[in-house]
């Protein structure tokens, strides 16, 4: 049989069960540790699983397209920008012109002109009448026959970006002369600056001084309608008043024929002045023949001839007294016993007359009219005057070369940025 060992002692118990508790510990500490690497390494792993991260899984294809983008819109349009404006592009110069548009009155200062400075109204419409003439269809069409506008902006010597298509409609041409001339207006002086652009420095002088040339002549158009318009009415005026002034005239010419009187007051002033000549006359011849009777013989020749003279001038005052008598007479049967001999013809000629004065005095005033209109019309007038004249470009201002290219890459850039952005951001709240 086995034998049964004692128990142990008390201490040797105690210190048995101390190293059995740490080892307890010691495990307990171990499995914990283990747990905690174990939940830490699942929870990392799904975490990195469930993140963006593992999800986008096409970055690779997200730098081919970054790539792809900066080639399209920064790369490339910046080679041809380089290209374009350091080798193709053609040179375009620029002549300038400044000139105003002024009347012959005296500008009255306007409500607004007063509290601003600015020109009158009536000053600002005439210039802005003269600029968007410049840029109208008129002048385009104008310029072409004149000076060949359309076939020198569609030279073959041009860059093909820059010509204007020969067959493209007159409505499109105008808008690229819109783009090639230019107008500003300076305030308050009222000065129009004129920048016209073309490809050779002597295209873009002829076409200067034939706009400012087309400029005057529409401005001398518009003087020779306010001339007409203002001076028309006013010789329609005078017109009818010598019409009304020849009618007068006629009535009164054809009254004196009728009457056979050249003047009323004339004749009947003449009647009395021949019947006193006539009296006188005779009272002489009489007196002389009673002297001469003293010492001569009535058979005498002397005495005979001066009693025949007697005979007729008796003869002729009786005639001329008839003919008083018979004027008398004929006034008498239609006016009354106060009126004067001849007064009926006398007043008939003085309202004939009277309707000649007022004709007269109605020519006078509208001949006055029509020189006043004519007065003011000088003062309405317009004139173009030429400043600056247009001179000959030795340099070439456009196309500004260094600029273009720096704001193609700009932009570009910005593009580039702005889309790649964009679609970054979609990217990630779609994730």
């Amino acid at each position: 049989m086995d034998q049964i060992e004692p128990p142990p002692s008390s201490e040797g118990s105690e210190a048995h069960r101390f190293t059995a508790l740490e080892r307890a510990q010691s495990v307990s500490r171990s499995l914990a540790e283990a747990a905690r690497r174990a939940r830490f390494s699942s929870r990392a792993r799904g975490a990195y699983q469930k993140s963006p991260f593992e999800s986008r899984r096409g970055a690779k294809v997200m730098r081919m397209m970054r790539t792809t983008l900066f080639v399209l819109i920064v790369a490339i349009p910046d080679v041809a920008a380089l290209a374009y404006f350091g080798l193709l592009a053609s040179d375009q110069y620029e002549a300038e012109a400044m000139f105003t548009v002024s009347s012959g009155a005296v500008p009255k200062m306007d409500g607004i002109g007063s509290v601003t400075g600015l020109p009158p109204m009536a000053i600002v419409q005439d210039t802005q009448i003269v600029t968007n003439y410049i840029g109208s269809r008129a002048m385009v069409e104008r310029l072409d026959e004149t000076v060949g506008l359309r076939d020198a902006y569609s030279s073959g010597n041009i860059d093909w970006w820059s010509r204007f298509k020969r067959e493209k409609p007159i409505e499109k041409f105008t808008e690229f002369w819109e783009k090639m001339a230019k107008t500003s207006i300076a305030f308050p002086s009222g000065i129009v600056k004129l920048s016209v652009r073309a490809f050779s420095a002597e295209d873009a002088k002829r076409f200067s001084d034939a706009i400012v040339f087309e400029c005057e002549k529409l401005v001398n158009g518009l003087n020779d309608r306010m001339r007409t318009d203002t001076v028309l009415a006013s010789e329609r005026d005078l017109q009818r008043a010598a019409d009304k002034l020849k009618d007068a005239r006629l009535e009164l010419e054809k009254t004196r024929n009728a009457e056979g009187l050249v003047d009323v007051k004339q004749e009947g002033a003449a009647l009395y002045q021949v019947l006193a000549d006539l009296d006188s006359e005779w009272e002489k011849l009489r007196s002389d023949y009673q002297t001469q009777q003293r010492y001569l013989s009535e058979q005498a020749p002397q005495m005979r001839v001066m009693k025949s003279k007697m005979a007729a001038l008796e003869n002729e005052i009786s005639k001329v007294r008839s003919q008083i008598t018979e004027l008398e007479e004929k006034s008498a049967s239609s006016l009354s016993e106060s009126d004067k001999p001849l007064s009926a013809k006398m007043r008939k000629f003085a309202d004939l007359e009277l309707e000649q004065k007022i004709a007269e005095k109605r020519y006078e005033t509208a001949a006055l009219a029509v020189t006043t209109a004519g007065m003011l019309a000088e003062r309405k007038m317009l004139y173009l005057h030429e400043i600056v004249a247009p001179a000959l470009p030795e340099d070439a201002r456009y196309p500004k070369r260094l600029t273009s290219i720096g704001v193609t890459l700009l932009s570009s850039f910005l593009i580039w940025a702005t889309v790649v952005g964009i679609v970054t951001f979609v990217r990630n709240h779609m994730a």
